[in-house]
């Protein structure tokens, strides 16, 4: 194991305990857990993974995608936005990405600027940080 400040190390165990009891993750569990106890709901995730996979070997050998193919992907995605099992997960999965996002657009701001404290806000677009919006705005 790498020789790791004593401080950091005791900041990042205390920020993967509070991720573990986040909000976000404990409905992304519980989601998920719905999810895959439902045989339509894997069922649907089989076949639209089925189809990505299919598409995926197309593209690698440098076949076209044909409008059929555009068609069933647009339906199968519909279906897996409108299923009531599968897409609460994704939002619950969307929700859980947003905050690692922001976690490490804190880390990444404070390494760059050289600056311990998390910026308060750009001044620019008000989000958590220049480097929250990449100094893009």
């Amino acid at each position: 194991m790498l020789n790791i400040d004593a401080e950091i190390y005791d900041r990042a165990q205390s920020l993967a305990e509070a991720i573990g009891a986040s909000l976000e993750l404990r409905d992304l569990r519980e989601t998920e857990r719905i999810m895959l106890a439902n045989e339509e709901a894997q069922k649907i995730i089989a076949e639209f993974q089925s189809m990505q996979h299919r598409l995926q070997e197309r593209q690698e050998q440098g076949q076209e995608i044909s409008e059929e193919d555009k068609k069933a992907v647009a339906l199968i995605e519909e279906t897996v936005e409108n299923n009531p099992f599968i897409s609460p997960y994704l939002q619950a999965q969307d929700r859980f990405t947003e905050m690692l996002d922001s976690v490490n657009s804190i880390l990444a701001g404070a390494i760059a600027s050289g600056d311990t404290e998390a910026d308060d806000g750009c001044a620019s677009c008000g989000t958590g940080g220049c480097s929250s919006c990449q100094g893009g705005c």
